[in-house]
């Protein structure tokens, strides 16, 4: 229908609530989930504003009068309560306090108006009504599992349906009947209202019960010296019982204020001891890590020295190799003399463009640097190419020539100085760097004669019919085969190896770090220990007199030192003296 707008829900809507055009009420039950939904929100949150509220009252009231007891709901029903609960631990201690009696003088338990008792294999004491009750409930228990029926498939794989159990027999058969009665009488004391079982359990726990037997303690019986004479309490009425619930109260209270000031006490000396132990294990951690850099420098120099004794080897090989080549081209009839197109292979240095350099007349040594001439028989670097300062004239022969309108001859004004005729200017300056790429350009060359000469050494193979040789064939570049590492027996490291070799290097290193860790926390532990024995004076400062090198001994057995207390002078004593 056009112009009317279908209702939406504010709530969201569960996945399974799904609308369906059988159902027409389904916008109402929705509705209806809605509003129970807004309900149970609102009465959730007037309940917590309403014992917030309760809260502020009692604090302004004890402020008002001055009354430290703090209100608490339901007083009078917490009162009665605790009286029956110590009520209860008085008779039941009593009973537990003749049971022990009773099974040193009589097991039977007739001298003390109990039932008979017996000592089990762990010292405890129980009576055989306790072990008769046991043995009933783990009984029943066990029979109300038994009396659950199997699951049966048919024979098209359908189960069959099963028929109910009533689970109450299993439940009132472990419960006693005078502790199901309190039970059901709590069902009942809010009219239409379910409750849960652990509501049940609590109203039973505390409802009244008769007290049990009183037990006797026959004359000649001693109570040992450490035990309170429970029976003396049984009767006790409930003004005493409740005073001694209040004491009780008052001593775990007296209790947790001395341990709060204990803690704020100590807590400057405690802070103090804490930086110390973190400053220690701080230190001896910076000096774990100098020394794993300086390792790591090691390995790094390890590993560049393998890398260049890597490379001399693949140079060494590579060296070997061509020698080979060159022996079998030579045996097969070609040469750097007889073969076509050596002659025209010239050296070229790279970046040395409009530079001439007479590559004939250099020869090279052992060394990267070591370049020769050959006519003179000395290295080149001896020629040092430098101009000669030492026939140039003093500063008396310079001289300033005046010039007029400056052209292209004349410039202008400049100094000129009289260093006389036959000083040899030379563009080259054979340093370390140009000499090495000299050194680079004729080994380049002869790479490629070489090359050439094994080239046509190959075609010879082809054309007479022969497979070429495999020495012909070998790359004349070295080549480095980075990250293997030679094993003793000279075969290179595998991929597989390499991980075993990694992960027992990694569990090495964790074992001694743990080791290394355990020492610093106990080097740690120790200097805080030390400070904080220090400034409670239990030991004396270090570097004072009679504390050089003394150590403390925080282990187990170690006790306080007891304080003496200072004396107390009265004043009719100091009237006296």
């Amino acid at each position: 229908m056009e112009g009317v707008v279908e209702w939406q829900s504010a709530t969201p809507i569960p996945a399974l609530a799904k609308r369906s055009k059988a159902d027409p009420d389904w916008e109402r039950k929705q509705r209806l989930r809605e509003y129970r939904v807004a309900s149970r929100r609102e009465k959730r949150n007037r309940k917590a504003d309403e014992k917030k509220q309760r809260k502020l009252n009692a604090t302004i009231l004890r402020r008002m009068t001055r009354n430290p007891d703090k209100y608490t709901k339901n007083a009078e029903r917490n009162r009665l309560r605790a009286i029956e609960s110590e009520r209860r631990v008085i008779w039941n201690e009593a009973l537990k306090q003749a049971q022990r009696l009773a099974a040193v003088h009589d097991p039977t338990g007739a001298m003390f108006n109990i039932g008979p008792v017996v000592i089990q294999e762990d010292g405890s004491i129980l009576s055989l009504e306790t072990i008769r009750r046991r043995e009933e409930r783990h009984a029943a228990k066990k029979e109300g599992f038994n009396a659950l029926p199997e699951i049966t498939t048919g024979q098209k794989g359908t189960a069959k349906q099963l028929e109910p159990v009533d689970m109450k027999l299993s439940f009132e058969s472990v419960i006693n009947p005078e502790r199901r009665a309190q039970i059901d009488i709590g069902q009942h004391v809010q009219s239409g209202t379910k409750m849960s079982k652990s509501q049940q359990r609590k109203l039973a726990k505390f409802e009244p019960r008769p007290p049990p037997p009183k037990p006797v303690i026959p004359e000649g019986v001693q109570i040992p010296d450490n035990e309170e004479n429970w029976l003396d309490l049984w009767d006790l009425p409930d003004v005493e019982v409740e005073r001694r619930v209040l004491r009780a109260r008052k001593r775990k209270a007296a209790a947790r204020k001395a341990l709060r000031v204990k803690q704020q006490n100590g807590k400057v000396e405690r802070r103090a001891a804490r930086d110390e132990k973190r400053k220690v294990y701080r230190d001896l951690k910076n000096t774990w890590k100098s020394i794993k850099e300086e390792e790591k420098r090691h390995k790094t120099k390890l590993k560049s020295a393998e890398a260049e004794e890597g490379k001399k080897i693949a140079v060494a090989i590579a060296t070997i190799e061509r020698k080979v080549a060159l022996e079998i081209s030579a045996a097969l009839g070609f040469t750097f003399s007889n073969t076509e197109g050596v002659a025209k292979i010239k050296p070229k240095a790279l970046g040395m463009k409009g530079v001439e350099v007479d590559f004939d007349e250099l020869e090279l040594g052992d060394s990267l640097n070591d370049v020769k001439s050959r006519d003179a028989g000395n290295t080149v670097n001896k020629h040092r190419r430098r101009v000669d300062l030492s026939g140039a004239a003093g500063i008396e022969g310079a001289h300033i020539v005046p010039t007029g309108v400056p052209n292209a001859e004349d410039p202008g004004d400049f100094i000129k100085l009289d260093i006389g005729e036959g000083q040899d200017h030379e563009t080259l300056n054979y340093n370390h760097k140009l000499r090495r790429k000299l050194r680079r350009a004729i080994e380049a060359a002869d790479v490629k004669k070489e090359l050439l000469v094994r080239e046509r050494a190959v075609q010879c193979c082809k054309e007479i019919g022969m497979d070429p040789l495999p020495e012909l064939v070998t790359p004349a570049k070295p080549i480095h085969l980075r990250g293997e590492r030679a094993l003793e027996d000279g075969t290179l490291e595998t991929a597989k190896a390499e991980r075993v070799r990694l992960r027992l290097e990694l569990a090495e290193f964790n074992k001694a770090a743990r080791v290394l860790r355990a020492q610093a926390k106990d080097i740690a532990m120790e200097a805080g220990l030390r400070v904080y024995a220090e400034m409670t004076g239990r030991v004396p400062p270090r570097g004072s007199q009679g504390n050089e090198g003394s150590t403390l001994n925080y282990g187990p057995g170690w006790v306080l030192p007891e304080e003496k207390s200072p004396e107390v002078i009265k004043p009719h004593e100091l009237v006296a003296q």
